[in-house]
C-alpha cells in the first residue's frame, strides 16, 4: 500500500477543524477525501463516506 500520511494528516486536520465549528473548504475536503481513498484502499469505504459529507454540505449550501 502506497500511505501518503501527509495527505492523511492534512484530512484529519480538516476534520477536527469541522468537528471545532471552523469554516473549511468542504470542496478541497471532498477531493483530499478521494485522494487519500485511492492511495489507502482499505479505508475506501470510509473515505467515501467523508466525500459523500462534504458533496452533501456543499449541496445543501452550508
Amino acid at each position: 500500500m502506497d500511505y501518503s500520511w501527509d495527505e492523511i494528516d492534512l484530512l484529519a486536520d480538516v476534520l477536527e477543524a469541522e468537528l471545532a465549528g471552523r469554516t473549511i473548504n468542504r470542496p478541497a475536503a471532498r477531493d483530499l477525501a478521494l485522494r487519500v481513498a485511492e492511495l489507502c484502499p482499505d479505508i475506501q469505504a470510509t473515505m467515501g463516506l467523508v466525500a459523500r459529507r462534504m458533496v452533501g454540505c456543499v449541496e445543501a449550501g452550508e
